[in-house]
């Protein structure tokens, strides 16, 4: 083969070297160029602590035979960037003719071959993996031997600096890298083997592959400290909307989270917090950060509106697992004056109905005065557990069945607005649901209010009319007790103001498609921590 030209090797060389730290990456051991054989899956690191055997980085561990330029590769010249960039491939039990008892078909490659830096060979050195000794020097290998019996076999070495019998110290060049194989050249690489006793099998060639990589890794050392911290605004905390944005610059197209805490520094667990993606497009970042969908929007609590100061901040959080960053423009402060719905409140009768009906304490749920409370009349209970009903005869619509009621569930919005489950939606026949009276639809959103005592309400229509089973008059109640906290000891779950329940996610059922589509496309405003 015909030497490099000085440019064509200088270029290589710059382009080769900017593969460092921050880039190394490699397949999974066993896994083979496809319809090189079969390889072994096996991430045992047989010589744990040795010396990566080629002197510098970088270096690129894949098949020579296989390769670009390789005698069964996709043509081209051995030089090809293909050779010479991450991520590694393995090639120990490649097809060969050689018995390998550990390889699944019984023979294969030995060893591992390994690409240094260029293609030009008699250039980079390779070094002892180990303190040994020299117990081979053939024509176109040579055996070092450790203390321990690992042998590390070196093949197609030039200008080889050693000969048998020498004691060898880890580091120590033994020769460098080309293509020596004794009448016929191969390509610029070493091979490099491990040979090991494995019990019940005997002395072998062991798999190479995770030794090398760990001793690279420990070579090129750690990918260096580049994580810059998320960046953004708190822009307005008011009764409207609370609204800033969020951008980390290691991600820079990618939405990322934000937390907005309430009534609390970050960290505090005492605090209420809403999480949000910054994912909401501003024409106004676009220049500033190369991509626009980097805000975040969000409507105030109910919570946070019983009339009494609560201060506002928000945390972006780093996409990598780094440090977060409070945003700037915080705390502040938002007083909102509670609007109570007209309607009627019916009790929720349990914390396990609470927890039926998916209410979110910090998201649906207001304080009020106890008078403001008693002037609302009173309706119904709200059943346990929501049910949820579609006709059979393929209509869209769906149905929550309540106090002997059938009430239309206007749009997808609603049922993400609820947290209703759509894969509990049931069928019924058509007759069925329209033999049922026809209540109020379900309103836009839950709205729960709660006075000084443990009982929690939800504010809703008053149904027409009577249906058997129920309160003669559904304006009054079936029952006037509260939510019992020594009666049930979940109870405790929704008392207060802290929020402490984490909603799951939620599957849509056979709803239609439309219906479905927007279950799983709709955002979700409600994630929050305690």
């Amino acid at each position: 083969m015909k030497a490099l030209s000085l440019a064509v090797t200088a270029a290589l060389a710059l382009a080769t070297l900017t593969a460092g730290a921050a880039d190394f990456t490699y397949r999974p051991p066993g896994e083979l160029v496809p319809g090189s054989g079969k390889g072994r899956v096996d991430t045992k690191v047989y010589a744990p602590g040795m010396r990566f055997p080629i002197e510098a980085a970088p270096a690129f561990a894949n098949s020579q035979v296989w390769g670009a330029g390789g005698s069964m590769g996709p043509g081209g010249s051995q030089c090809s960037t293909s050779n010479y960039s991450y991520p590694w491939k393995d090639n120990y039990c490649e097809s060969r003719s050689w018995d390998m008892p550990l390889c699944p078909s019984g023979t294969g490659h030995q060893g591992q071959d390994i690409r240094p830096g260029t293609c030009a060979k008699d250039v980079h050195w390779a070094v002892a993996a180990a303190d040994g000794t020299i117990t081979n020097v053939g024509s176109y290998s040579v055996y070092l031997t450790g203390a321990d019996g690992t042998r590390y076999d070196y093949l197609h070495m030039s200008n080889v600096q050693v000969k048998v019998g020498d004691k060898v110290k880890r580091n120590q060049r033994m020769g460098k890298v080309s293509n020596v194989f004794g009448g016929t050249p191969t390509t610029t690489h070493l091979h490099f083997n491990l040979r090991q006793t494995v019990g019940g099998v005997g002395t072998v060639y062991v798999p190479t592959y995770m030794s090398l990589v760990t001793s690279y890794q420990s070579l090129i050392g750690p990918p260096p400290d580049t994580n810059d911290p998320p960046k953004g605004q708190l822009d307005a905390a008011s009764c409207d909307e609370i609204r800033g944005w969020a951008h980390d610059p290691d991600a820079a197209d990618k939405p990322i989270g934000v937390h907005v805490y309430f009534d609390g520094k970050v960290g505090d667990p005492a605090a209420k917090v809403l999480r949000l993606t910054a994912a909401t497009k501003r024409d106004d970042l676009c220049m500033a950060l190369g991509s626009c969908d980097h805000g975040f929007t969000t409507k105030v609590p109910l919570s946070m509106q019983d009339g009494k100061p609560h201060e506002v901040r928000a945390l972006a959080i780093d996409s990598a697992g780094g440090a977060n960053t409070e945003l700037p423009g915080g705390p502040k402060t938002i007083t909102c004056a509670t609007v109570l719905p007209e309607g009627v409140r019916r009790h929720v009768t349990t914390a396990t109905a609470y927890a039926s009906w998916n209410f979110d304490p910090l998201w649906s749920q207001v304080s009020v005065d106890d008078t403001k409370l008693e002037a609302i009349k009173k309706g119904i209970d709200l059943p346990a557990a929501p049910k949820l009903v579609k006709a059979d005869d393929m209509s869209p619509e769906v149905w929550l069945l309540d106090s002997g009621y059938r009430r239309h569930v206007p749009n997808p919005d609603v049922l993400v607005a609820w947290e209703f489950d759509g894969a509990t939606i049931e069928t019924m026949t058509a007759a069925e649901i329209n033999a049922m009276p026809k209540g109020p639809p379900v309103r836009n959103a839950p709205f729960l209010v709660k006075g000084s005592g443990p009982e929690v309400y939800l504010m809703d229509d008053a149904f027409e009319g009577s249906v058997p089973g129920t309160a003669t008059d559904a304006g009054t109640p079936a029952d006037d007790g509260g939510v019992n906290p020594a009666a049930d000891p979940a109870a405790e779950e929704i008392q207060g103001s802290c929020g402490c329940r984490t909603t799951p996610s939620r599957a849509p059922g056979a709803v239609g498609l439309g219906l479905a589509l927007a279950l799983l496309g709709v955002a979700r405003r409600r994630r929050y921590l305690a």
